[in-house]
């Protein structure tokens, strides 16, 4: 028993798994001045991407603007350590909001408990699964029903913003007359 508790442990915590899992271990010995202007440029690039589409995510989960700031710059933070493709997107989609302003409600305006309940239980299963090694599971989802999610939730949310964005002017107007 005690053997097959030893080599278990060396088999997962050995040095090439934990390079598996943290990237920057890599990288960080061959990091050079040079990549820091790069990676500069590309940070504010990203940074001045994300703030209005935070902010566009939070309204659509219908949550307070700051929370979607939060979502926005949590992902790049932590893909500086556990990330492996340079061309990814990070933090909120629009599915994810959407899904968010269904749990999220609360009787209290603007609080956002449930919300970060909610991103704390999907951390901890994604963690597992991380953990698990449980990514094989995607393959398993069909192309179809991806894109078909995908064009549902693109309809949902531009029903929902007409709601908001066209509606609200003419009832203003109509209140004006």
């Amino acid at each position: 028993m005690k053997t097959k508790v030893k080599s278990c442990c060396q088999k997962y915590w050995s040095l090439n798994n934990l390079k598996a899992t943290l990237p920057c271990i890599k990288w960080i010995p061959q990091y050079r001045l040079k990549h820091f202007q790069c990676d500069l440029i590309a940070g504010l690039t990203v940074g001045l991407t994300v703030i209005p589409q935070g902010l566009a995510y939070a309204r659509i989960a219908e949550l307070p603007p700051q929370y979607g700031l939060y979502s926005a710059f949590m992902g790049c933070f932590v893909y500086c350590f556990l990330g492996t493709s340079k061309d990814i997107t990070l933090g909120p989609t629009a599915i994810m909001s959407l899904m968010t302003a269904d749990f999220a409600h609360t009787p209290v305006k603007d609080d956002a408990t449930y919300a970060i309940l909610l991103t704390l239980v999907g951390g901890l299963i994604q963690l597992a699964m991380g953990l698990f090694k449980l990514g094989f599971l995607v393959n398993f989802i069909s192309f179809p029903v991806i894109n078909g999610f995908t064009s549902a939730a693109a309809i949902t949310i531009a029903v929902s913003q007409i709601k908001h964005n066209f509606l609200n002017k003419h009832i203003q107007q109509l209140n004006c007359l």
